[in-house]
């Protein structure tokens, strides 16, 4: 009887050991992207939640950044994305649609993760790994001495489930015109990047309120501009067009624009093989990619360009002086869908483009623009939309003729 028993215990104890070894080192999942967005304010989210707003995408989840009761979210924990997505009472911010944008630019195989670290009101010190500022009397769960320790271990988290894809971020109003700011953000970035095992995974910075709009901290755009110059595959999303509800923060409309503009930038910046980080060491090993795409294939050439006729249609949709942004609006007008297209246009004058998005530019003046491989498909009756925007001559703007085989 005791041999039974000891026998009986030993396989007990295979048992336990192996459900408990192979949901500790379980894969993560490399159809679940994360990405993490932190800053202050206008990434917390600080504009009314609308009904429009409230329509959920199974597809897109949060990571509860602190024990909201109210909502339902324990720390640490993932939940379908409702706003608010950051904190417990917060409002609408850029991540919303940003996430939503980027589930229905990837495949349905795909899920996309939100960790979220905003804090309003916060100067950049606070996510400094070497917390100069502690916790600066911020709501962060107690356990961390600044936001970068809370940061890191959501990331960590996270990584138990999916792969870290890109970082979003929006800070700079507490810290407005400061030379050091952009160093500060560069070490921020180089930190986490090292400390979670994610290479040069993209790195996209928004603009603050523009001038036009009466922003308090316009001039810190300036700085942000300069961050591409200092840290690799960091990328500026640009706020032109975006106005504000005070001089700090933007209206709902604008945090929605503003989050599928990250979303644009991101869908051309990803990279869309699948790498899972190790969890016990900064190496990384790759699994294969559910999209089986190559960066290469991102964009289609001139080459590709389908017979299906369609019409371009180009709009100004703001203007202020020296500046503008504008849209081009391809419409399938046959029988047949377009399985890739291109366009072009000149200015007659001095006008230029600055930043373009949802599309793939080349050249300048004449500019081109070819489709990315999520929007290269039209169906008939169907459109696809680029923007950007650029800077002229004081004046009224000039509408180009948009040139190309989709528009016959």
């Amino acid at each position: 009887m005791l041999n039974k028993n000891n026998l009986l215990g030993k396989w007990l104890f295979f048992i336990l050991f192996f459900i408990a070894t192979n949901q500790t080192f379980a894969a993560p999942d490399p159809n679940f992207h994360i990405y993490l967005m932190f800053g202050q304010s206008n990434m917390e989210g600080a504009a009314p939640i609308e009904n429009q707003d409230r329509i959920t995408n199974p597809r897109v989840k949060v990571m509860a950044d602190l024990n909201c009761s109210n909502l339902g979210r324990t720390y640490g924990n993932w939940y379908v994305a409702s706003p608010p997505l950051n904190r417990c009472y917060s409002g609408l911010g850029p991540g919303d649609y940003f996430g939503k944008t980027m589930a229905d630019g990837m495949p349905s195989s795909v899920t996309i993760g939100l960790v979220p670290a905003a804090v309003s009101g916060t100067p950049i010190a606070l996510y400094q790994k070497s917390a100069p500022i502690g916790r600066n009397n911020q709501n962060i769960p107690t356990q961390f001495n600044g936001g970068y320790a809370w940061l890191l271990d959501m990331a960590r988290k996270a990584q138990q489930a999916g792969v870290i894809k890109g970082i979003i971020f929006h800070q700079g109003e507490s810290d407005t015109s400061d030379p050091n700011w952009k160093n500060q953000v560069k070490e921020i970035v180089t930190d986490l990047r090292r400390d979670l095992g994610i290479g040069d995974v993209p790195f996209l910075a928004g603009e603050l309120l523009y001038a036009d709009y009466g922003s308090c901290c316009h001039w810190h755009n300036t700085e942000v501009r300069k961050l591409p110059g200092l840290i690799n595959n960091a990328h500026v999303v640009s706020a032109m067009g975006l106005p504000g509800m005070d001089v700090y923060h933007f209206t709902s409309a604008s945090y929605r624009e503003l989050g599928r503009r990250y979303a644009q930038i991101m869908l051309d910046k990803i990279d869309r093989n699948s790498t899972v980080s190790s969890l016990s060491s900064s190496s990384t090993r790759s699994s294969s990619s559910a999209t089986s795409l190559s960066s290469s294939s991102r964009s289609a050439s001139s080459s590709s360009r389908a017979s299906s006729s369609g019409k371009c249609t180009y709009s100004i949709t703001n203007d202020w002086g020296n500046g503008f942004t504008a849209a081009i609006k391809i419409t399938n007008t046959s029988s047949t869908a377009i399985n890739a297209w291109s366009v072009s246009w000149s200015y007659a004058n001095a006008t230029r483009v600055t930043n373009l998005w949802n599309g793939a530019l080349s050249g300048s003046n004449p500019y081109t623009v070819t489709n990315l491989d999520w929007n290269k498909t039209i169906q008939p009756g169907q459109s696809v939309e680029f923007g950007f925007q650029g800077t002229k001559p004081n004046g009224a703007p000039v509408i180009p003729t948009v040139t190309g085989s989709v528009c016959n």
